[in-house]
């Protein structure tokens, strides 16, 4: 297992996909970002796709570091915190597996040609910051901020460099007000700190990734908001889709 964790992306499945809502990742963070950058990319669609997998796993890699450092390290000081991966590993592997990741990123950085991109690097500088703050907070109700703050990074890591200008801002509203703010949902309740027991339910998610479609009707007169449109649209349909799904097994919206 040590050697496998070298790896980009295997402590993330290990850790935190492979028991855990690998489902609610496909549909609501990579599926949703191909077709954004699918449908407005600044390069033809499978150019944009294969762009978005290369972000996506130099943002992983650097994501990663966050998780080692939080599960073995920070978890330690918190009340309850969750030890996830291997507690007892050697020094030496946490510093090799760190060292694989931060090659990993300057290699991807480098086929990416985005090694002199200043926003590149404010990017990742900015995301480095909000994780190193959420590793060192103890406070639950301050790790709330950066928690969305994090979930927010995550979502738009593969999509803000491959779609066309104009689209970045709307996307970004669109993730901030539906994925990032649900996923927060998950880790208050993880935290003891929130109390919406029917927060699970198919009604409420239905309820919650509809209500959006109030601003695609405000802002589709604008060109620039086509990016939150379609984002909006996508989860709305993936919404009505898992309530769908659950009215014909159960008859009833659970």
């Amino acid at each position: 297992m040590n050697i496998l964790y070298i790896l980009p992306f295997s402590y993330f499945y290990n850790t935190r996909l492979r028991n855990g809502s690998w489902v609610f990742h496909a549909l609501f963070e990579w599926l949703s970002a191909a077709i954004l950058v699918m449908a407005l990319g600044s390069v033809p669609p499978f150019q944009a796709l294969i762009q978005a997998i290369l972000v996506y796993f130099a943002f992983i890699s650097l994501y990663e570091i966050g998780y080692l450092v939080n599960d073995l390290f920070a978890a330690r000081k918190e009340k309850d915190g969750r030890r996830r991966g291997p507690q007892n590993a050697p020094t030496m592997w946490v510093f090799t597996w760190i060292a694989f990741r931060i090659m990993a990123f300057i290699a991807l950085t480098i086929l990416l040609d985005m090694q002199e991109v200043w926003a590149w690097w404010s990017f990742f500088l900015a995301l480095s910051i909000v994780f190193a703050l959420h590793n060192i907070f103890v406070d639950r109700e301050f790790k709330a901020a950066t928690f969305l703050w994090l979930a927010w990074f995550r979502f738009m890591a593969p999509v803000i460099f491959v779609v066309e200008d104009r689209y970045r801002m709307g996307i970004a509203l669109a993730a901030s007000i539906s994925y990032a703010a649900f996923r927060l949902f998950g880790y208050l309740d993880s935290k003891g700190l929130l109390k919406m027991p029917g927060r699970q339910r198919i009604r409420f998610r239905l309820v919650f990734f509809l209500m959006p479609l109030t601003g695609v009707l405000a802002l589709a007169p604008y060109d620039e908001a086509r990016g939150f449109v379609l984002l909006c649209a996508v989860y709305s349909i993936i919404a009505l889709a898992a309530a769908g799904s659950s009215w014909l097994r159960h008859g009833r919206l659970d």
